[in-house]
């Protein structure tokens, strides 16, 4: 595995002077399955939002395949995608084909390599009986495929997901989780912010605890699940139950 995300002493001050996050420094390599631990407010979004270019830091560094991200923040976003917490927020379509398309349009792909790539997304996200819905009457666990499309259109290294399963009933969520699992398997690097680590602890290969925008441990899930409640994030009840990492769905 290579370095694909060097972050180096980063740090972010917000303009009413609170900190978001403070000197981190950390890497990640191609192929991880990284979950981003922490209790609201520790810093998880905030340190997303700058792994792809979204902000800005008050000073430290974030290169990408050693290149500094504010070299090319284009290029960085086609490979670091981003999926919100808020599916709505990021979906600017008028029909499912149109929201995935959007992305390629705008870096001004040629149509026909457009729609190529739009269907294959499509159909590999089981969202081609779909394509001329309008985006507004799809479900919640829809609404979140759409977003992944969307970014998986541009064939990204990274996809980053904020709170991926939030406001999903266990069909939908378990279905995501099984999508996001089988896109790490076919070599996208997964990082995944979360307070709930119940759902994706036995797929993860790697687990970051974040609190008072400070990264607090770093290692191998198993090691550390049995202190997560110290930072505020739920210990997962197969864990409590001394039954191990147990597979949350099928």
């Amino acid at each position: 595995m290579k370095n694909l995300i060097q972050v180096k002493k980063l740090t972010h001050i917000y303009s009413d002077n609170n900190y978001g996050i403070k000197d981190i420094t950390f890497s990640v390599q191609s192929g991880e399955f990284i979950i981003l631990a922490g209790k609201n407010g520790s810093g998880k979004t905030t340190l997303l939002r700058h792994l792809n270019g979204l902000l800005s830091a008050t000073s430290g560094e974030i290169l990408i395949s050693n290149n500094p991200i504010e070299k090319n923040i284009v290029e960085i976003k086609k490979k670091i995608g981003m999926v919100f917490q808020d599916a709505d927020s990021q979906i600017v379509g008028e029909t499912v084909f149109d929201e995935v398309a959007f992305g390629p349009e705008n870096l001004k792909w040629e149509r026909k390599l457009i729609n190529k790539k739009v269907e294959s997304t499509l159909k590999l996200l089981g969202l081609t009986q779909l394509a001329d819905r309008n985006p507004a009457t799809l479900s919640g666990g829809e609404k979140r495929k759409l977003a992944i499309a969307g970014v998986l259109v541009m064939e990204p290294d990274v996809i980053l997901f904020d709170e991926p399963f939030s406001n999903l009933d266990y069909p939908a969520a378990s279905n995501l989780l099984s999508l996001i699992t089988k896109l790490n398997k076919n070599g996208i690097t997964i990082i995944i912010a979360t307070h709930d680590i119940e759902k994706v602890i036995a797929k993860a290969t790697r687990m970051i605890i974040m609190d008072d925008g400070h990264i607090k441990q770093d290692g191998v899930p198993d090691q550390l699940i049995k202190i997560t409640e110290q930072y505020g994030i739920r210990e997962p009840c197969s864990s409590k139950l001394n039954l191990g990492i147990i597979n949350w769905a099928n």
